[in-house]
């Protein structure tokens, strides 16, 4: 029998140990840090480091970061006025129901 594939796991980092790793990272280097943080992957942290520099410098990218978590955010609002739209619509409609009896 052929073994299965490895699949990756990913682990989910705060966003304040993703800050400390950046820090770190900018002190020692790249590579060293990644091994004292135990990050398997120095191309990781190498990417948190470009991208926290590119948000630092770049304000156009700042603005389009902050677009992007807006409308995530009005994404979220919209589908809860959804659920509640159609709690209302289906209460309506039971009442009503019961009105005509």
């Amino acid at each position: 029998m052929s073994k299965p594939p490895k699949t990756k796991i990913r682990i989910p980092r705060t966003p304040e140990f993703k800050k400390q790793a950046i820090t770190l990272a900018i002190e020692l280097g790249v590579p060293e840090a990644a091994e004292k943080l135990g990050i398997k992957s120095v191309q990781t942290l190498a990417s948190w480091v470009r991208h926290d520099k590119k948000k630092n410098t770049d304000t156009a990218y700042n603005e389009l970061i902050e677009a992007k978590e807006e409308i995530k955010r009005l994404k979220k609002d919209l589908e809860k006025e959804k659920k509640v739209t159609a709690i209302l619509r289906d209460a309506t409609a039971f009442f009503c129901q019961e009105n005509q009896k």
